[in-house]
């Protein structure tokens, strides 16, 4: 992206590289892993998603080529499947559109799902409480009356079940209310953002809202589908990202990891249930258990386990030449293969060629194949394509 005459000015390079910087620091990233700055250049990396700074919002799709203007829909497919959101095909196709605000749709989907469900009352659940009272309530603790009120027996330690609204599901629906209600820039929705968090009153924000346990049951599972816009918008790394005297927020996915939770959640949805394994810890490299061989997908087949490893990386669609991959990601299949017992490992990159048949190759010494697979995200959007995709995966003649 150019800075100058033909691109942004250098304030907003500035204030948008310095939200960036402070975007890789929360990923885990180098301190270029979001935007670089070159000489009058920005340049992005290996993350998509949303940065937005006073004045400028930088929407960074996915690298793919982009012959029809749909690589934001592409990226809304991958965002809803990897993270469970429903979408429609027409939800998507208007998400979409270069006339909306890729950060403020998001955001309005979960609000209106969410109020949609407010409307009939928030889930209650019955909550082990403890209190010290003068009348005994639930049950007696003993141990505790014996230890702290032997002297004043006139107050009771009582445990007893509250039927509260302070749920897991609904402090962790209240953080994310929170956390999106100072970053809107459309009035309106910012309006309902606020009238939204007036009916979580009794509800406190959550200090760790990704780790509550919700179990869910007939009473709270309406709340499914806001709940998986919640996690979508406080997995991302929702980041309010001050640096200096700039502020501005993030919204980034890794695209490696991203393109890893879409290609699985595809594939548990189409194979059989239970045969699609994740970041399977089974085995490791030494004897004693140093360094954990662990394969983004473990495949049961009728053949054995068949190793899969997703790679966000481009190795050329030239069809006259060999794919350009690199000599550690071979290794690294050829343990997987060795310690899983595995006869067929797949690494399975991105393309834009959708009917390429995959490359086979060999490993010395062995009858282990490794295979690399192309797969077009344009076009590998719904259920029967992925059905396809799997059964060419999985059966090992497809690969011959």
């Amino acid at each position: 992206m150019p800075i100058g005459a033909d691109g942004i000015t250098e304030a907003q390079a500035d204030s948008l590289h310095l939200a960036a910087i402070s975007a890789a620091r929360r990923l885990g990233l180098p301190e270029n892993g979001v935007l670089a700055r070159g000489f009058r250049r920005l340049e992005t990396k290996q993350v998509c998603g949303i940065i937005a700074t006073p004045g400028i919002t930088l929407e960074i799709l996915p690298k793919l080529r982009d012959e029809d203007g749909a690589l934001r829909a592409t990226l809304v497919q991958m965002l809803a499947v990897a993270f469970d959101v429903p979408l429609s095909e027409g939800q998507i196709v208007d998400m979409g559109a270069q006339d909306n605000d890729l950060l403020d749709v998001f955001i309005n989907l979960f609000v209106t799902r969410l109020a949609q469900q407010t409307q009939a009352g928030l889930t209650r659940a019955y909550i082990p409480e403890e209190d010290v009272l003068p009348k005994l309530r639930g049950s007696l603790d003993l141990r505790k009356q014996i230890a702290r009120r032997a002297v004043d027996p006139s107050r009771l330690h009582c445990r007893f079940d509250e039927f509260s609204e302070n749920t897991p599901l609904n402090r962790l629906l209240k953080s994310c209310l929170s956390h999106i209600a100072s970053f809107v820039r459309s009035a309106s929705l910012r309006r309902r953002i606020v009238s939204l968090t007036e009916r979580f009153t009794e509800v406190p924000c959550s200090r760790d809202p990704m780790r509550e346990r919700i179990v869910w049951s007939r009473m709270n599972e309406r709340y499914r589908q806001a709940h998986a816009l919640a996690r979508l918008l406080l997995e991302a790394k929702w980041q309010n990202t001050t640096s200096g005297h700039v502020a501005g927020i993030a919204l980034l996915f890794p695209m490696n990891l991203l393109f890893e939770r879409y290609v699985s959640r595809w594939l548990q949805r189409v194979l059989p249930a239970g045969s699609v394994l994740l970041q399977r810890r089974q085995h490791a490299l030494l004897q004693h258990g140093a360094y954990p061989l662990i394969p983004d997908i473990v495949i049961e087949t009728q053949d054995g386990p068949l190793i899969v490893d997703t790679k966000w990386k481009n190795i050329g669609d030239q069809t006259e030449s060999d794919p350009d991959v690199s000599q550690a990601d071979l290794y690294q299949l050829a343990s997987y293969g060795a310690v899983y017992g595995a006869s067929r490992v797949i690494l399975l990159y991105p393309g834009t060629e959708p009917s390429r048949p995959p490359t086979v190759w060999r490993y010395t010494a062995t009858d282990r194949r490794v295979e690399i697979w192309r797969i077009d995200l344009r076009t590998a959007t719904g259920r029967t394509e992925w059905e396809g995709i799997a059964q060419k995966l999985t059966q090992p003649d497809q690969a011959t």
